[in-house]
């Protein structure tokens, strides 16, 4: 009977074991989505644009108001008795400009502005997505270095007991057994370091996700590294037309350019229409009078003359902001072409560094092995297989760095040409092995 009730106990428990579940790239990615403030200040940055939008166009609808005014009025006349009466006055007014060019291009600015607004707002996204993109990799790589130091260390307490027992049968000298121990204490080291980089990365993507990182799925093998299908000039052709960052100050060109408008409008006349009904019983000053109703259409002008040349520095002033966001646009555009290039350049070099790195593993590993059956032999010494070891290991460190180098690359490069889309976040995620 207690046979039967362990099994069934056991067999509940294995019920509710919950199996670990890796924290994959597009997960991490919507927790940064919902914590990240980047986002938010962008996304209101866009609601104030909306706000300043409708603002200026306001400027160009009819302008109603309603007035009325109720006065208790003593009048005194030399020669005559004081007069006590009251009085009314109400007034409904509309104001319409016809033509005010100010006002126009003011809220021509203001869309412009809302523009800027909405391309940092697509810029700043995609940063998002990279800043995730590199994060989560950099943690991987932080945990794939602290596993070669673990295998490391491994495989040198396994070579250090078997140098112990063919030093007990005098088959190999001290030196050797000192020789392992004296690269164990190094890679205890190692290990600490390793260890601190790992935990700075865990902090850093912790930062992004205001969350506890947890297991995060690892690299597969059978990511197919592939070079770029089209040129580094047909990528420089889009640059202008994609990237976010690229068309926000493009559309301060623009404001600019409306901001120009507005001030060079100071020098011109502004055409009005005034509509206008009165109902009043209160005549010149404030004399008594009998109701009137009074209805005006007129149409106003105004023209500046002269205003002590504030309207000609400002104009001044508008021209040079022109110019500026000229210059740096010409600046951006310059730095992100290079910056294009060379990501460019770099994800088809490392393309052809990773099928070459593959290699050297193979061979690394092969000669690692030899080097250790001819240990085992007494043909090699310890040295030599320590410095196979580290030859073997070292090329499986240059192919982790080199594969994450890959993906990174290829994540700038897409953001320089704003193609850095969350289609690009699960295309990564892909990579990633699959959750148990």
């Amino acid at each position: 009977m207690s046979w039967r009730l362990t099994k069934t106990v056991v067999i509940c428990g294995c019920l509710f074991i919950q199996p670990v579940v890796a924290q994959d790239l597009l997960e991490t990615y919507q927790q940064v989505l919902k914590s990240d403030p980047r986002l938010l200040i962008d996304s209101l940055g866009v609601e104030v644009g909306v706000a300043r939008e409708q603002q200026s166009f306001s400027a160009l609808l009819p302008q109603a108001t309603v007035s009325g005014n109720v006065t208790t009025n003593t009048r005194r006349t030399e020669g005559l008795a004081i007069d006590h009466y009251s009085g009314q006055r109400y007034a409904f007014t509309v104001n319409q400009a016809i033509f005010d060019l100010q006002k126009f291009s003011a809220w021509k600015r203001s869309k412009a502005v809302l523009k800027q607004f909405e391309f940092q707002l697509e810029d700043t996204e995609a940063a998002v997505r990279l800043d995730t993109i590199e994060r989560y990799f950099a943690l991987l790589q932080a945990n794939d270095e602290l596993a070669l130091v673990h295998e490391e260390i491994l495989t040198l307490e396994k070579k250090k007991e078997q140098t112990e027992a063919l030093y007990k049968r005098q088959l190999v000298k001290i030196t050797e057994y000192y020789e392992i121990s004296a690269r164990l204490d190094m890679l205890g080291s190692d290990e600490v370091d390793a260890n601190q980089r790992v935990r700075l990365a865990e902090a850093s993507l912790s930062e992004l996700t205001q969350k506890q990182v947890s297991e995060l799925a690892t690299l597969t093998e059978q990511v197919a590294f592939d070079q770029e299908k089209i040129s580094a000039e047909q990528y420089v052709d889009k640059l202008a037309t994609d990237n976010p960052a690229l068309k926000a100050i493009g559309a301060s060109i623009t404001a600019a350019k409306m901001n120009l408008k507005q001030q060079k409008a100071g020098h011109y006349p502004v055409i009005g229409l005034q509509l206008s009904k009165q109902k009043s019983d209160i005549g010149f000053e404030n004399s008594s009078s009998n109701n009137n109703d009074t209805e005006v259409a007129a149409i106003t002008f105004s023209m500046p003359i002269f205003s002590g040349g504030g309207t000609s520095g400002r104009v001044y002033e508008a021209q040079q902001q022109l110019a500026i966001s000229k210059a740096t646009y010409d600046q951006e555009y310059r730095k992100a072409v290079k910056e294009l290039r060379d990501d460019f350049l770099r994800v088809n070099a490392l393309t052809r560094r990773i099928h070459a790195t593959k290699k050297a593993v193979e061979s690394a590993q092969k000669s690692y092995q030899a080097m250790d059956k001819s240990y085992q032999l007494m043909i090699a010494t310890v040295s030599d297989v320590l410095d196979a070891q580290q030859v073997y290991l070292n090329s499986k460190r240059e192919l982790q760095q080199t594969r994450y180098d890959y993906i990174l690359s290829r994540a700038r490069l897409e953001y320089k040409v704003g193609s850095l889309s969350t289609d690009s976040v699960q295309h990564i995620n892909s990579w990633l092995a699959a959750r148990e």
